[in-house]
């Protein structure tokens, strides 16, 4: 075993990684098209780009500024490029309807909603699908269970 290889072991860190063989959390393999070339490249640096497909992204901002409209174009996207995938989106302002969803064509079977109130409800509920999801994976054969999550803003 490499010395390397004897660090990872006594670490007993199952995201540690030499980084030449990548590093999990922060090589990113795709983008999800936004939808706007310039919201494109203020993300990702390209006008084709977007949102980076395995990274944690908040939209936050005032009320009525579009948040909504950039990450339901965002779950569209998403759900044509990952056609056996899902969305979970926490949502504190009561913003979106089931007519919202499927008027911007969004497959409204393959999104659930969960209203959250506070940062802690949203930290609490991600937490237990997150370990649900990594269980369901451990048994599944396959690797086709995609899904996002998507977490409208909070204000305090």
């Amino acid at each position: 075993m490499s010395y390397f290889g004897e660090m990872l072991k006594v670490a007993n860190n199952e995201y540690g990684a030499v980084v030449s063989d990548g590093v999990e959390a922060g090589d990113v393999e795709s983008f999800i098209d936004t939808g706007s070339y310039i919201l494109n490249a203020q993300l990702s640096g390209s006008i084709y780009g977007g949102l980076p497909s395995n990274k944690i992204t908040a939209f936050a901002g005032e009320s009525s500024t579009g948040k909504t409209f950039f990450v339901l174009g965002c779950v569209r996207q998403f759900l044509a490029d990952n056609p056996t995938g899902g969305v979970i989106y926490f949502e504190s302002e009561s913003a979106i309807t089931r007519d919202m969803i499927e008027s911007r064509g969004i497959d409204s079977k393959r999104m659930i909603i969960l209203p959250v109130a506070t940062v802690q409800e949203f930290r609490t509920q991600a937490t237990k699908i997150l370990k649900t999801f990594r269980r369901i994976q451990q048994v599944s054969s396959t690797n086709d269970d995609m899904f996002r999550f998507i977490r409208q803003s909070f204000y305090y």
